[in-house]
C-alpha cells in the first residue's frame, strides 16, 4: 500500500511540475512548436529578418510602426532580431539605447503578426568592465564554475532569464524566441573569443548559460550556435567549438561582405556547404545569423550578390544587421534613401524569400 501512495505522490508531483513549466500530456513546448514550424517554414523559402527593425533606421528613432524593410517593400520583415547587451548592468536601455520595455512590447507585437523572433547578448566583460568587445582579462574562465566572478555571472544569467520569462502574450503564454549567445567565438574580438579561452572552456561556457535557463523552468527558448564566418575552412573548423547537440537546436554562420561581390557569393555558399554537412550529421536546422554590406553601395546588391550567394540551399533565415540612426558606417538593410531600396524590392517579390506575409 505504501509503495502504491508513494507511486502516486510521486505522479502528481510530476504532472504539477510539468504543468508548471508548459508542458502537459499531448501538448509540445513552446520551443519545441517553434521548431517544427521552421522546419515546415524552410520547405517554403528563406525567411528574411533584420535587427532591431522596429526601433530605429537610417533617418528616424523611436517612432512607432515604423520600419525601414516596411517602408521599402510594405511589408515588415519575417525575423527580428533584438539585444540584451547591458541588461546584466541592471540598466533599463541596451547597449543600441533601445529600453528593455520597448523591447518586451515590439517582441508581443511582432510575435502577435506571426513573426519569428531571435535574441542576442552582448554582455560587459566581467573581469575589466569594458564592453563585450574587450578581449582582456582571462574572463571566460573567470565565469566558470570555481572562476573568481562565477558568482555574477549567474547573477547576469538570472537577469537575462528574468527578461526571458517575462516575454509572453497578454494572456500569459510564453512567446518562443531564439536565443543566439556566445556567439562569433571563432574570431577574437569578444572576450569569449578565439584568444581569450579554448575551445573546452568556450563549450562550457555555453552549457552553463542553457543548463541554467531549463533549470529556471523556460520551455520557450530554441537554442542557436552561431560561429563567425572564418569557421569555412572545414566541419572540423565549423565544428570545434560547438557544444553538443543536447544544448544547440539551430546552426548559424555571422557573414558580411567585405571584398567584391564574387567572393561573397563565393564566401556564403561555402559556409551553407560546410554547415549543411555538418547540420545534416547532426540533424539541425541552418541560419545565416547575421549578414550584410556596409551601407550596401551596390544598388543591385540584393539580386545581384545576396540571392545569388544562398541560391542552392534549404536554410530557415537570414538577418541583415541593422540600420543605426546614430552611426552613418553602420547600416546593412535597406531604407527609402538608399540606393538599393529599389533592387530590395525585387528581392522581397521572390517567391522564395518570405517576409511577414508570407508565414502568417
Amino acid at each position: 500500500m505504501m509503495g502504491i501512495i508513494s507511486m502516486k505522490r510521486l505522479t502528481i508531483l510530476l504532472l504539477a511540475f510539468l504543468t508548471a513549466i508548459g508542458v502537459t500530456a499531448g501538448q509540445k513546448s513552446p520551443a519545441r512548436q517553434l521548431l517544427e514550424r521552421l522546419k515546415k517554414l524552410q520547405k517554403r523559402g528563406v525567411m528574411m529578418g533584420h535587427q532591431d527593425d522596429p526601433f530605429y533606421g537610417t533617418t528616424w528613432k523611436w517612432d512607432y510602426g515604423k520600419s525601414d524593410v516596411k517602408a521599402v517593400c510594405g511589408q515588415y520583415p519575417a525575423v527580428m532580431g533584438f539585444e540584451l547587451g547591458k541588461i546584466e548592468l541592471g540598466s533599463d536601455k541596451n547597449l543600441d539605447g533601445v529600453p528593455f520595455d520597448r523591447e518586451r512590447e515590439e517582441i508581443r507585437n511582432h510575435y502577435r503578426r506571426g513573426g519569428i523572433i531571435t535574441i542576442s547578448w552582448h554582455p560587459t566583460n566581467p573581469v575589466t568592465g569594458g564592453s563585450a568587445w574587450d578581449p582582456q582579462g582571462n574572463a571566460v574562465a573567470a565565469v566558470l564554475p570555481g572562476g573568481a566572478q562565477h558568482v555574477k555571472m549567474q547573477q547576469w544569467l538570472d537577469t537575462v532569464i528574468a527578461f526571458l520569462k517575462s516575454l509572453t502574450t497578454t494572456d500569459g503564454k510564453p512567446i518562443p524566441v531564439i536565443f543566439r549567445p556566445w556567439h562569433e567565438m571563432t574570431g577574437n574580438w569578444f572576450w569569449w573569443g578565439s584568444n581569450s579561452c579554448t575551445p573546452a572552456q568556450y563549450q562550457q561556457l555555453y552549457r552553463m548559460t542553457v543548463e541554467r535557463i531549463r533549470q529556471a523552468g523556460l520551455t520557450n527558448i530554441v537554442y542557436s550556435y552561431s560561429p563567425g564566418a572564418d569557421a569555412k575552412e572545414s566541419l572540423e573548423r565549423y565544428g570545434r567549438y560547438y557544444p553538443g547537440d543536447d544544448v544547440v537546436d539551430i546552426l548559424g554562420t555571422d557573414i558580411y561582405q567585405y571584398g567584391t561581390n564574387q567572393e561573397f557569393i563565393d564566401h556564403m555558399q561555402l559556409e551553407l556547404k560546410v554547415m549543411t554537412e555538418f547540420a545534416k550529421s547532426h540533424h539541425k536546422l541552418v541560419s545565416v545569423s547575421e549578414t550584410g554590406y556596409r551601407n550596401t553601395p551596390d544598388p543591385q546588391w540584393f539580386t545581384g550578390t545576396l540571392l545569388p550567394a544562398i541560391r542552392g540551399y534549404r536554410f530557415t533565415y537570414f538577418l541583415l544587421w541593422r540600420n543605426a540612426w546614430d552611426q552613418k558606417e553602420e547600416n546593412f538593410g535597406p531604407a527609402p534613401d538608399k540606393s538599393c531600396a529599389a533592387d530590395f524590392q525585387k528581392l522581397a517579390a521572390e517567391k522564395r524569400i518570405l517576409l511577414i506575409r508570407d508565414i502568417q
